[in-house]
């Protein structure tokens, strides 16, 4: 049962009567609020003082303003799904816009592009495109490495091309060159050179030969410092002649000591530049065969 109303005391001042009011109005709201969240059941007995106004007053708006937000929330949703809706059954229609537009405006080249796109998605078994773009991705790899691996024998061809020309042009300085033919004395200055190389041995030999004998005079006699000077010139150049001769003689021992010999280590360059032409052939040919 309600408290009896402070308005209606005869002696209350007009402030304490619009506090009353309010706190009636208040009153009368929870009273709404909380015959609405124990409907059906009645609402059970509790004391009615200001403090008790105070937390219901604060629990009914905190209430009101969950109950607003939950609102929002499934209005939003249920907006939200009616646009997914719409948006899933016009959807597969402007897919078909789209395409048909694109189709109308392909041109030749397009539309072959457009059917070799469906020939090679027939070929692979597959009617969507994430298949088909990674075959295709796979494909351009591969062409990729096949165009790198042609690049590398390009080069390697022309790198043989290089030392092809090089053999010709060193064979054809073999040809012409007077610089690389063989002297027509050559035998006989080679024969003086042995002569004079194993005259100087022996003339080494007798001066080592001599050594002891001149150190013994040495140990008695005792040389004098003119002597010796003179004796290590003489030792001097002839290791200085010794040494020139055998220079002279490495530098023809890569030759052959007659014409005929010559002329086979032409035919054996020649045969070589033939080897390396035929080799480039046979990798040229490998590389158009695939």
């Amino acid at each position: 049962m309600d408290p009896p109303s402070p308005l209606d005391s005869p002696l209350i001042s007009p402030s304490k009567a619009r506090q009353a009011a309010i706190q009636a109005k208040d009153w009368a709201y929870i009273n709404s609020w909380l015959v609405r969240q124990y409907a059906p059941n009645p609402v059970p007995p509790f004391e009615r003082n200001e403090d008790t106004l105070k937390t219901l007053l604060a629990l009914a708006a905190a209430n009101d303003t969950a109950d607003e937000e939950a609102a929002l929330f499934h209005r939003a949703r249920e907006e939200a799904l009616q646009g997914l809706k719409a948006r899933e059954k016009a959807e597969p229609l402007q897919k078909k816009e789209i395409l048909d537009e694109i189709e109308d405006y392909l041109d030749e080249k397009g539309e072959k592009s457009l059917d070799d796109l469906a020939e090679t998605t027939v070929a692979l078994g597959t009617l969507g495109t994430e298949d088909v773009s990674h075959a295709i991705i796979e494909l351009t790899t591969e062409e990729f490495d096949a165009a790198e691996q042609v690049r590398r024998v390009e080069d390697l061809q022309n790198y043989l091309d290089k030392e092809l020309d090089t053999l010709r042009k060193q064979l054809e300085e073999l040809r012409t060159d007077e610089a690389y033919e063989t002297p027509p004395d050559i035998l006989a200055q080679t024969a003086e050179w042995n002569r004079g190389t194993k005259m100087l041995g022996a003339k080494a030999g007798e001066y080592q030969s001599r050594i002891p004998s001149l150190e013994r005079t040495v140990n008695t006699r005792g040389p004098t410092i003119q002597q010796l000077m003179e004796e290590e010139q003489g030792v001097l150049r002839l290791k200085e002649t010794v040494s020139t001769l055998e220079g002279r003689l490495k530098a023809f021992h890569c030759l052959p000591s007659d014409v005929d010999g010559a002329k086979l280590e032409y035919k054996r360059l020649e045969r070589e530049l033939n080897q390396l032409i035929r080799q480039r052939d046979r990798m040229f040919e490998g590389l158009v065969e695939r």
